[in-house]
């Protein structure tokens, strides 16, 4: 009786521990963290994000409707950090989709090797959103076979995420991006 008595309570301190060590790793944020003035996002972070998730987001073509994966980086310091990444590693986009004709289109880049050491060509669609309820940056990621990246089967899963992740910590502090993204905004269409 002791034993199992000890056991359990081994055992629950265990995963009580791992849990609490995984929630508030999760929830530390990365980069410089900046106080704002809205209580759903009480800070952003400068060059991070408080965290990243891989949502399924639903999808209509031609009447026909699918889940994609979309790995979000939320409360980061402005939702172009993605879009900003891409553009610092391959330039200007090659398409732009305005789904519901908004002003800040979703940038798309097409069969672009991420890896040194790889020769797969991945086709990425860089996207974010800033409302008083969320701020986000976003990639939805393709490979040259038309596979969904970031789904849990996707055996450089992992390795995606950390590009991501990696290239918003250490993203170019200058603004051509900028420049170029907000002449095609403002021009007339």
């Amino acid at each position: 009786m002791k034993k199992t008595i000890v056991l359990i309570v081994l055992i629950l301190g265990v995963f009580s521990c791992s849990s609490t060590k995984t929630n508030s790793d999760k929830k530390k944020g990365v980069g410089v963290k900046q106080k704002t003035q809205n209580p759903n996002t009480p800070y952003i972070y400068k060059n991070g994000y408080l965290d990243y998730k891989i949502q399924p987001k639903l999808t209509v073509i031609e009447n026909d409707s699918t889940y994609i994966n979309e790995l979000k980086f939320n409360a980061v310091f402005t939702a172009m950090y993605t879009k900003k990444l891409m553009f610092d590693n391959f330039g200007k986009w090659d398409k732009e989709i305005r789904p519901n004709n908004e002003r800040h289109p979703i940038l798309i880049w097409e069969r672009k090797k991420l890896f040194e050491n790889d020769n797969t060509l991945y086709s990425i669609a860089a996207s974010g959103e800033e409302t008083w309820e969320e701020i986000y940056a976003s990639v939805i990621v393709y490979d040259n076979e038309n596979q969904d990246c970031l789904s849990e089967t996707y055996t450089k899963k992992d390795a995606l995420i950390n590009y991501f992740s990696d290239g918003i910590k250490n993203l170019k502090i200058d603004n051509t991006f900028y420049d170029v993204y907000w002449d095609m905004v403002n021009a007339p269409r």
